[in-house]
């Protein structure tokens, strides 16, 4: 499997006067939110690449995922670097506790391993890279640009070692109905878990951005709304049935239950 990583060059000064100062605070905070998600990511992949040895994957499998870890902790700077920009104090949160990767207690190792990496690449860091275009679609400011698209770029190479992940398993799937039947099952969980956690709730409700949100990287609301549904349905849930998971079927029945 590949490196993730990806080169980041300086990105043209971020002009604040050529913009509503109430768009730049708005714009503002959600890199601040974006800086906390990637802070904790880095640890979720470190944890990851733990459960990855214990399955007994190969070291360049574990290297890749902790390399993911690093390169989250380099987007946190990225995004720390733009909230300074726009004029704001980026604020790392507390971590009192680092952030928890299921367990999955009484399950094999392997399984363990296969469902985190379901959830946090295949499903999560997809939805990201869906998020990211959308904010790229509407977006006109240059440094702003520049930094997203540097995200990007590795967002989608995290993506991308799911799907070679779940591919490498196919053969112990295809050995093990059990052991398939139970990552289907967990699948069920695990789209319902990830549309609660990652769309906003009152989308719909927002008022639609401003000509300096766009331009700035807000997406509209319905667009923001669709998002999670229209990734699974069309990008995620295709690729997880051509390598034998039943996906379809996990998507139609997702519950929390």
């Amino acid at each position: 499997m590949a490196r993730a990583s990806s080169s980041e060059g300086a990105p043209p000064p971020f002009e604040p006067k050529a913009y509503d100062p109430r768009a730049v605070a708005r714009v503002r905070e959600r890199w601040s939110g974006q800086l906390r998600s990637e802070y904790r990511s880095a640890f979720v992949f470190s944890a990851l690449a733990g459960q990855m040895a214990e399955a007994g994957d190969p070291v360049d499998v574990v290297a890749v995922t902790l390399r993911m870890a690093q390169d989250e902790l380099r987007h946190t700077d990225t995004c720390a670097d733009t909230v300074r920009a726009m004029g704001g104090v980026p604020d790392l949160p507390a971590l009192e506790r680092l952030p928890a990767l299921a367990l999955h207690a009484g399950e094999s190792a392997r399984q363990r391993a296969l469902r985190n990496v379901l959830l946090t690449t295949c499903i999560s860091e997809m939805h990201a890279v869906a998020s990211f275009v959308a904010s790229l679609d509407v977006m006109k400011d240059p440094h702003l640009r520049a930094r997203t698209r540097a995200i990007l770029a590795d967002e989608v190479l995290h993506g991308e070692l799911g799907f070679a992940y779940a591919e490498a398993a196919q053969d112990w799937l295809f050995e093990q109905a059990t052991e398939r039947d139970a990552v289907a099952r967990y699948l069920r969980f695990a789209f319902a878990w990830a549309e609660r956690e990652l769309v906003p709730a009152r989308a719909q409700r927002m008022r639609e951005p401003t000509a300096d949100e766009t331009a700035l990287g807000i997406a509209p609301s319905e667009a923001v709304h669709d998002l999670y549904a229209t990734t699974m349905r069309g990008a995620v849930v295709p690729a997880l049935e051509h390598l034998g998971i039943a996906a379809e079927d996990a998507w139609t029945r997702r519950a929390l239950a």
